[in-house]
């Protein structure tokens, strides 16, 4: 295979969307479908291993890898060539997976999905840097709406396949089904051609970057995850502490670097850092809620896993669909911000619905309550990948795919640590894992409303984010395609 640098222009024969659905489609699916399939999987993973309070970690410890590893991969990807760091993301995904399999605790399954993390970061910046080489300006609303359907196929089918796999095979089998998958996309990606660059790319690597970005996200991440434990909040303050002090090695270094993960004069263009915000939140919106509702029905409403997994089709479906529209939409009309603008704050009036009526809510109407915020929120990120992959110089359009990755999934880091953090500072105590999603607690009423109050507030704390979200495109300019 090639292992020349991509192309930093666009190439002589743009490719058309559709023939780079083999290519990138399998990795994107491996790093989405992961995500789904395992929230739906928590309630199963708690009553065997334990430990409620510690389950979004088992998203969370995913997600800061992802954080970190998304810029990394788009540096180096830069400098090296994305074919041969897509093989290298695709190694360490396995070996994630397979450590999975084999965990018999949580904290052994929390390192595999540390590692599966690592591997997934590249898999997502990596392909949105190869859709931006290959494909025209114009023509790259479509192939986000393209990525996007195999998104909505990755959302839909991890939830559904996922509860079907831990109600017959156990939970284990998630980890492992995903290998063989990542061994077709390693088959797929030796086959393809990379354009090699016109000239040769500065490799020199920004350790003193990477290592303050490492302490910035752990110590955050360690911050809001330990406040909620009043032994424990001298370590959250050292922790804040320690993360500040990575976010200000960071803006130190990366001002100083010859090749830094992540360039200032990207962030300078108004429409670049007004995205990086609606990443942000959108990543932490999306990944809180798709972590918090299989919780909530397992412990409110008393579903199971295929339960579960079949009421959140109208959430994972309508998501993709969404985007799949959406990206079509851009390159027919050459528009952007329009969408999200105009469906964001209905999207934050449908999570409101669920904080407030969604415990008592039947069937029917909780399913459209989920098919009216994945249709609403679903608009944004085609958009977002698009603005950014149209906006950003030629030779940092690798570290731009890697720093949207980095914020989506920090955004998903922070957010899922503050929901956490909401919902089981509000939860009643005292009550074990097993008996709690078991239903053991059902005949205490006191109990249920105080989970009831519990998951209201984390569902209106992540339509805060969304409203945060929205006044960030309102102030975006890249309102059109040139």
């Amino acid at each position: 295979m090639s292992d020349a640098a991509p192309n930093p222009t666009a190439p002589t024969t743009p490719a058309q969307p559709l023939m780079l659905l083999p290519l990138i489609g399998v990795p994107v699916f491996l790093a989405i479908a992961n995500q789904t399939m395992v929230s739906v999987a928590l309630p199963d993973i708690g009553a065997d291993l334990g430990q409620l309070r510690r389950l979004p970690w088992l998203v969370m410890g995913y997600m800061i890898a992802l954080t970190v590893a998304g810029p990394l991969y788009g540096l180096l990807g830069d400098m090296m060539g994305r074919k041969r760091m897509m093989m290298a993301a695709l190694t360490v995904y396995i070996a994630g997976a397979l450590l999975c399999t084999v965990a018999g605790n949580i904290s052994v399954l929390a390192a595999g999905r540390l590692v599966q993390g690592l591997g997934g970061g590249g898999l997502m910046a990596l392909s949105q840097a190869l859709i931006a080489d290959l494909v025209a300006p114009r023509n790259r609303g479509r192939a986000q709406g393209n990525l996007a359907a195999i998104v909505m196929l990755a959302s839909t089918l991890g939830p559904f396949i996922g509860g079907i796999l831990v109600a017959t095979l156990g939970w284990r089998s998630l980890f492992l089904g995903t290998v063989p998958l990542a061994l077709l996309a390693m088959v797929l990606l030796a086959r393809q051609p990379i354009p090699s660059a016109s000239e040769p790319p500065d490799r020199a690597f920004d350790l003193r970057g990477f290592l303050a970005l490492l302490t910035l996200v752990l110590g955050v991440t360690a911050a809001i995850e330990l406040i909620g434990d009043a032994h424990l909040r001298w370590v959250a303050l050292l922790g804040a502490l320690i993360g500040a002090a990575g976010l200000a090695g960071l803006v130190i270094s990366e001002k100083r670097a010859r090749n830094p993960l992540f360039p200032p004069a990207l962030f300078r263009v108004p429409a670049i850092n007004r995205a990086s915000v609606m990443v942000f939140c959108h990543g932490a919106a999306m990944v809180s809620l798709i972590t918090t509702i299989p919780l909530f029905h397992a412990i409110l409403r008393g579903d199971g896993a295929v339960a579960t997994a079949s009421a959140m089709l109208a959430l994972t479906v309508s998501l993709g669909a969404a985007g799949f529209v959406t990206g079509n939409l851009i390159t027919l009309t050459g528009r952007t911000l329009l969408f999200p603008s105009l469906t964001l704050p209905l999207c934050a009036g449908a999570i409101l619905i669920l904080a407030m009526q969604g415990a008592t809510m039947g069937r029917p109407a909780l399913m459209g309550t989920y098919l009216a915020v994945g249709l609403t929120l679903g608009t944004v990120m085609s958009v977002m990948n698009t603005v950014v992959q149209n906006t950003a110089p030629d030779r940092t359009r690798g570290r731009a795919a890697g720093a949207m990755t980095f914020f989506r999934s920090s955004g998903a880091v922070v957010g899922t640590a503050l929901t956490s953090l909401v919902l089981f500072v509000l939860a009643p105590g005292g009550t074990e894992a097993g008996a709690v999603l078991g239903r053991a607690s059902a005949a205490d009423a006191a109990q249920l409303a105080g989970w009831q109050s519990a998951f209201a507030a984390t569902f209106a704390t992540i339509a805060g984010f969304i409203v945060l979200e929205w006044v960030m495109g309102l102030m975006n300019p890249a309102r059109r395609l040139d």
